[in-house]
């Protein structure tokens, strides 16, 4: 979460809740994978509240690299690879089962390359700074995370690439589940990511795993309504 240490130490604890109430409810090894989806997120926004801790505080400076990669890692190699997987692994119709396990490739392929691109260049986690913010009339610290890379313009082309995959593989594979429910699934990711390119330009990557750490709760929705169809 960007807005702090303290709301992103809460949103983790939240988010980890609901992925244990998630996985205890799901009965086989794909809904348990699946339910796995929000325990991630809740790794996901400690690991940022580390880093905004890190920010402020001289002791955890050292840390402060680990903390970047390891929620980097989490927002922009994980997902596009676990999302179409573990709705692949849920998904029973053959000729959808197919075409999901394309988007699993390609979200495999994203991943792989963001991580050579994220290990490969350097980056740093910045909070900036703005003139007349609400309620102050000097400069003070935006309460937003913004990840600079310091990559060339070439791999800047090739991350507009993985950035179009990225959406393929998180969005568009819920739409091609037989699972009723799974489409709230890209609806939320979509919802988020254009909430956030919106109204947080600049703070994408920070601010759209927030709102997209929702979905968590669809993810227990959609398990709680498989329990109920295989009980039936």
């Amino acid at each position: 979460m960007c807005f702090s240490a303290t709301a992103s130490f809460g949103a983790s604890a939240v988010l980890g809740a609901v992925g244990l109430i998630a996985v205890a409810k799901a009965k086989t090894k794909p809904q348990r994978t699946f339910a796995s989806i929000p325990m991630l997120f809740a790794v996901q926004q400690l690991t940022e509240g580390l880093l905004w801790l890190s920010l402020k505080n001289a002791d955890l400076a050292g840390w402060q690299s680990l903390f970047t990669y390891i929620f980097l890692v989490f927002a922009m190699a994980v997902w596009p690879f676990w999302i179409p997987f573990t709705i692949w692994l849920l998904e029973k119709n053959k000729e959808r089962k197919e075409k999901i396990k394309k988007f699993v490739w390609i979200g495999a392929g994203v991943a792989i390359g963001v991580s050579v691109i994220l290990f490969a260049y350097p980056v740093q986690v910045v909070t900036p700074f703005c003139f007349n913010c609400p309620g102050s009339p000097s400069l003070t610290p935006r309460d937003h995370l913004h990840y600079e890379f310091a990559i060339p313009a070439i791999v800047k082309s090739m991350i507009v690439g993985f950035s179009l995959l990225y959406i393929a593989a998180t969005i568009l594979t819920p739409f091609l589940s037989s699972i009723k429910k799974m489409k709230w699934l890209g609806v939320v990711f979509l919802a988020s990511y254009l909430f956030a390119i919106s109204f947080y330009r600049g703070f994408v990557i920070s601010v759209w795993c927030f709102f997209a750490a929702l979905l968590s709760f669809v993810v227990l929705w959609i398990i709680i309504d498989l329990r109920k169809l295989e009980n039936k």
